[in-house]
């Protein structure tokens, strides 16, 4: 029998070294959708009213928010944009055909859900955080790591709350109310700003109905108040 000739021979294994590079893609590929609906799912358990707005503890209240941060930063990693998997993680399906002259408010809820995690997820960012293996393995345990650069380099963020506690008891088991921060003195007045967030976020709660109007009076009172 004659002997397969070197091109017939080189032939078979560019297609077997193809057909096992195409195998391996496919993994890959099917790997990712899972992870990403995963992820989405993790999402929506998260961003859930009675997650999101009614928290029985305060430190599970900051842990997931930053699970959820966390999972915001893998899913950019896995090539969605953070906007893209803030709206699947709150269950919105996507409108393919979508009508330009449509432009209606988002509800209350989703506006407050949104703006928070955006914000928390560029805070994320700007203290120098990375997707890297080790920060989402932290952060899938609710945790943060060190501050990775930047003038706190080593030190441990904080989790600020807009609306203290002090002003409305219960506060700090709202994941909305929550802000990663890097450390900074406890005497520290908040800023203009600060305190601009805080009033919005008491104003957007009581449109969404989650706090009554009274104790929405109250806290802008005492944001109001002058520090002593």
């Amino acid at each position: 029998m004659e002997a397969p000739s070197p091109s017939y021979i080189l032939s078979r294994a560019v297609l077997l070294i193809t057909l096992l590079v195409a195998v391996v893609c496919g993994y890959s590929f099917v790997k990712k959708k899972q992870r990403q609906a995963a992820i989405t799912a993790e999402l929506e358990s998260i961003t859930s009213d009675s997650s999101f707005f009614q928290q029985f503890y305060a430190e599970d209240a900051r842990k997931s928010l930053v699970r959820a941060i966390g999972l915001i930063a893998e899913a950019n990693a896995l090539g969605i944009p953070p906007d893209d998997t803030i709206t699947r993680g709150m269950g919105i399906k996507p409108e393919f055909f979508a009508n330009d002259a449509k432009h209606e408010e988002p509800p209350t809820r989703e506006k407050i859900i949104r703006n928070c995690l955006r914000a928390n997820y560029e805070n994320f960012l700007k203290l120098g955080y990375q997707a890297d293996f080790q920060t989402l393995g932290a952060m899938k345990n609710g945790e943060l790591p060190p501050i990775p650069a930047g003038p706190q380099y080593g030190r441990k963020p904080v989790i600020f709350t807009l609306i203290s506690p002090a002003i409305s008891p219960g506060m700090e088991k709202v994941i909305a109310n929550l802000e990663i921060r890097p450390p900074q003195a406890d005497a520290q007045a908040p800023s203009a700003i600060e305190i601009a967030a805080a009033k919005q976020l008491a104003y957007d709660l009581s449109e969404a109905r989650l706090i009554e109007e009274p104790v929405r009076d109250q806290i802008l009172k005492g944001l109001s108040a002058p520090a002593p």
